[in-house]
Parts: structure tokens; sequence; C-alpha cells
């Protein structure tokens, strides 16, 4: 099997860099190359790829606002000239950063971590069951089927998660961006790197975050302005 990426950076030697280490890499599949978000945005509604070298640093739309956009994002390989964008690569909850100049070595140890995140068996899946949909939750030997409106909120631990139900609480280990993403559409949405939560299950909201049983969940700096259109609330 083998995994389609973009790269997305307006240096053109950048682009031919990242591309000649890539397709040494067995199991990458160059979908195609941008030197901006806008382009890269206009494939992206009718093309499928698994992962994103995506420069920070670019002109009109950065790296940073244009993940904003993304409603299902691939897995991102965020690229950079300075190291202080480090926090933001782990607020986003990206893959890896990579500092230029970039060495193969470098590019192929956050491939890896990729390729670990992929290959992991899913801890965590949604099955229709009648009318409703129900939540499988791998964890303890068990199979915890929950029905997705007793979800209230998740929270990520790493390479685990706590989903808080309205019965109790289920820790899986489970990456909380494969769970958004299998979650989306399904009336949640992620407001910081550690949290999604149910629209439905949300009491009140503010500009700081929101509440789901009488506990204060804040927004994540990069997930705010999404969250609060999905939410209906101006922006903050």
């Amino acid at each position: 099997m083998k995994y389609k990426y973009l790269v997305i950076d307006d240096e053109p030697l950048a682009r031919k860099l990242i591309v000649s280490h890539a397709c040494k890499v067995e199991g990458l599949e160059l979908a195609g190359e941008f030197g901006d978000a806008i382009e890269a945005s206009n494939f992206l509604h009718t093309h499928r790829v698994d992962l994103i070298f995506l420069y920070i640093q670019m002109p009109e739309i950065t790296g940073l606002q244009f993940i904003s956009t993304l409603k299902n994002s691939p897995a991102i390989i965020l690229t950079t000239a300075f190291r202080e964008f480090a926090a933001e690569a782990f607020d986003l909850d990206a893959v890896d950063y990579l500092l230029k100049p970039i060495s193969f070595e470098r590019l192929l140890k956050s491939v890896n971590k990729f390729f670990d995140r992929k290959s992991g068996s899913p801890a965590a899946n949604i099955k229709n069951e009648g009318n409703d949909l129900i939540l499988h939750l791998k964890a303890d030997r068990k199979i915890h089927k929950i029905p997705m409106l007793d979800v209230l909120y998740v929270e990520s631990l790493d390479e685990y998660v706590k989903v808080y139900t309205k019965g109790k609480v289920i820790i899986t280990r489970e990456n909380i961006s494969s769970l958004d993403q299998k979650l989306s559409g399904n009336q949640f949405v992620r407001i910081h790197r550690s949290f999604i939560v149910s629209i439905k299950a949300i009491t009140t909201i503010s500009t700081e975050g929101v509440e789901v049983s009488s506990k204060f969940l804040p927004f994540g700096r990069a997930f705010k302005q999404g969250a609060l259109a999905m939410l209906g609330m101006p922006k903050g």
C-alpha cells in the first residue's frame, strides 16, 4: 500500500528537496506539489491524500491558517525555518515538524512516525446498529459498545484517550486525531489539541471555552475559530 502525499511550500528548491528525499521512501507516492495553500486547497477538493508536508511561513495564507480550513485533515508534517514553531506543531497534533535544511535521515524519522500512526489497529469504530450509532471501544480486553448520544467528551492522554460518557469513563489506546476523524460529522467538535466534545452535551459556551457536565473545557488557540464557527458563535 502506498500513501499519497503533498508538498506545500512557496520555495521551489525546498519542494524539490523534500520530493527527492520522499521518493526514496518505500510506501510514499507523490500526489502533487504546490507553491501556495490556495492551489493546494483546490486540489484537495477533488483528491484524497494521506500526508502533507506543509511549510508554515507562506505568504497570503500561512501553513497554520491553512490547517484551520481543513475539515478532515490528512496527517501533517510541518516544515519551518524557525525552532519556535515547535509549540504550534504540538498544539495542532502534527506528526512532526522539520527544521530547514531538511536531511533525508530527519525526514525519514518523521515519515516513520506517520507510518506508525497508520499501522496501529483501530481501538475505536463507529457502527450503525438499528437506528442508533454505536461507538465501539477496545479497553480492558473488552469491546465497549456506547451509544453516541451518551458520549460527552474525549480527552487526549498522549497515546491514549479518555472517553467520558454519561455512565462511565473508558481509557483506550487511540490517537485523538484518528478518533476526531471518526467522530467528525456526528455532532462532535475538536476544541483543543486535547479535547473533542459532543455539541449536544455542551451546556454553556463562552469565548474562552465550553462547559460539559459542569466541567470547563478551554479552546485551544489553533482550534478556537473553527470551533466557534461550528457552534454558531461570533469569533472571539
